[in-house]
């Protein structure tokens, strides 16, 4: 089947089930594995052109998440067989994978590779257990590390949708988008109150070159707690932002820096 595979985490996925062989186009952004970088890529993301993906021929369209909806129904109009996907949470990950898996009759390895996420997310949050108490200035009583992680930095935006899940697995607590809402914007009275232990900064598309001075040089922000004490990381937002396989990595990128954190 001829796939144009326009999600970078549905592209990872793909190869992950044995289907990498199949695409015939990605959008710009889908750089993992390897073989995804020697596939056309097609410019933007959430603005495709039909007409660069009519060249490809393709059988099937795949978009994901909320930003590519709009797509999805513009590709629809267009004449094209799309199916999109928006999981929200590990679990909603979890079934967008199964279904994948079950549309390329590939249902064995779509199983497999949940186990695997499965197993990979239970080994960080074993070790994730074992962590010390924190405990924050004018914080009474042990409590998790308080994480604020950021998809987008004009206006900021925490993270949300699995993301929260993947900092609880690593043991921490994210700034409180409940698991599964969208990112939302945040203001710096918000960020204040919660008074973060970590910083993570997750921009899209950024990858693990996002300039954190953009963050440090907000004003106002050079008055957090956790700024002060230079407890700010950039993670490759790849590792989150995704909702595939490699969030397992994320979540124990997160858990490092949580242990250095503790320790």
């Amino acid at each position: 089947m001829r796939i144009a595979s326009l999600s970078p985490a549905v592209t990872e996925i793909l190869f992950a089930l044995g289907k990498g062989g199949e695409i015939v186009c990605v959008d710009q952004f889908s750089d993992h594995p390897e073989g995804a970088k020697d596939l056309p890529h097609l410019m933007g993301h959430t603005e495709v052109r039909a007409e660069d993906l009519r060249k490809h021929e393709p059988e099937i369209v795949l978009t994901g998440t909320a930003i590519q909806a709009k797509l999805a129904t513009e590709l629809r109009a267009a004449g094209f067989s799309v199916i999109h996907q928006d999981p929200r949470t590990i679990h909603q990950i979890y079934e967008a994978i199964r279904g994948l898996g079950a549309i390329f009759e590939a249902e064995r390895e779509a199983e497999a590779l949940v186990l695997k996420m499965q197993q990979g997310f239970n080994a960080v949050k074993k070790k994730a257990a074992l962590l010390p108490a924190s405990r924050s200035l004018g914080e009474v009583g042990p409590k998790r590390p308080r994480l604020y992680i950021e998809e987008w930095h004009d206006p900021p935006y925490a993270s949300g949708n699995w993301v929260p899940e993947v900092a609880r697995i690593a043991g921490g607590e994210q700034f409180p988008v409940p698991a599964g809402e969208l990112s939302r914007v945040v203001t710096l009275s918000e960020v204040q109150a919660f008074d973060p232990d970590l910083i993570v900064i997750s921009w899209c598309g950024a990858g693990s070159l996002a300039p954190k001075e953009l963050l440090l040089k907000r004003p106002g922000w050079d008055q957090l707690r956790t700024v002060q004490q230079g407890h700010v990381r950039v993670i490759d937002d790849s590792l989150l932002n995704r909702p595939g396989p490699r969030l397992v990595e994320g979540a124990q990128r997160l858990y490092g820096w949580i242990f250095e954190l503790l320790h």
